[in-house]
């Protein structure tokens, strides 16, 4: 008969093997994300610090924090973060307001909601650059099934160029923003609604509450953490959009719709300033941050 020692020396010395195994099979991810990722970002940081106008410049200069500087002061940096300041508010706000509202219809039980829950992920899952090619479409000034409405509900007498006026090329991009991500918003809020017991909204009736009070009173708090987790990913993807406004507008019409990131790919790829554009990267990140960082506070002083 084995022994028990023998048993145990054999499961330890199997487990060694197991997890000598599992670290040679996750070293190429371990690698490729090393590689891929993390290399990357560490080089970009570097680069930030330096002068280079070159990708591959024979030498770099470390000039320290004076690209970061520089764009603080660049007035055409500080346009593009007040467009995408009012492009991250005004899209997420709309995205909470009608994604609760579509999420609070979908809880319901009606004739073909499966059908529609499973239609209104169509839109966050189509990719961006079909997205903005679909809607520039729908807004253009000829053919476009946007001019067509407004023209036959007496908005406007003729077909207009909307995506070439500075005053509607932003809120386009909104709308069509709206309409990409609103379904993401769906997906967390309704989750979240999914396990609210039926019996909380049983005993605020009978207490008398209408459908507003039960929605303030039951169905807003225990969703505001979902809320809150679509706002703060919500959020990021906003400062992270870049498809949408390249391909409607190109951050026209004279820059009324240029997002940091278009602002940042302008400096990168057309000007070839390879270091302040890698400042504006982090700088977009930090502000990535300081979103998320108000968003938590926020959360934590109302639960306080």
């Amino acid at each position: 008969m084995i022994s028990n020692k023998s048993r145990i020396r054999e499961f330890l010395n199997l487990e060694a093997h197991e997890s000598h195994l599992a670290g040679f099979l996750i070293a190429p991810v371990i690698i490729a994300v090393f590689g891929i990722l993390i290399m990357p970002l560490l080089f970009s940081l570097f680069v930030s610090f330096t002068d280079t106008r070159s990708v591959l410049p024979n030498s770099y200069h470390f000039v320290g924090l004076a690209e970061y500087i520089k764009a603080i002061k660049n007035e055409d940096f500080r346009f593009s973060l007040v467009i995408t300041v009012i492009f991250v508010v005004v899209t997420n706000f709309c995205k909470l307001v009608f994604g609760t509202l579509v999420a609070l219809a979908l809880k319901e039980r009606f004739k073909g909601r499966s059908i529609a829950r499973s239609l209104i992920i169509i839109p966050w899952a189509t990719p961006l650059i079909v997205t903005g090619i679909i809607w520039k479409w729908m807004f253009n000034n000829h053919v476009g099934v946007i001019n067509f409405l407004l023209t036959k509900l007496g908005i406007v007498n003729h077909y207009i160029d909307i995506l070439s006026n500075r005053y509607s090329a932003l809120p386009a991009i909104i709308l069509t923003d709206m309409w990409q991500g609103t379904p993401f918003f769906i997906i967390l809020i309704l989750a979240g609604l999914q396990t609210i017991p039926d019996d909380l909204y049983e005993a605020a009736g009978i207490d008398g509450a209408t459908s507003i009070q039960k929605f303030f009173n039951v169905t807003l708090p225990l969703v505001r953490f979902p809320m809150f987790v679509a706002i703060i990913l919500g959020s990021i993807f906003s400062i992270n959009q870049f498809d949408l406004a390249f391909i409607m507008t190109r951050g026209g019409p004279i820059n009324y719709t240029r997002l940091l990131t278009l602002y940042d790919w302008t400096q990168a790829f057309k000007n070839l300033n390879i270091a302040y554009a890698s400042a504006v990267s982090y700088l977009i990140l930090l502000l990535s941050f300081a979103i998320a960082a108000i968003y938590i506070i926020f959360v934590q002083k109302s639960e306080a």
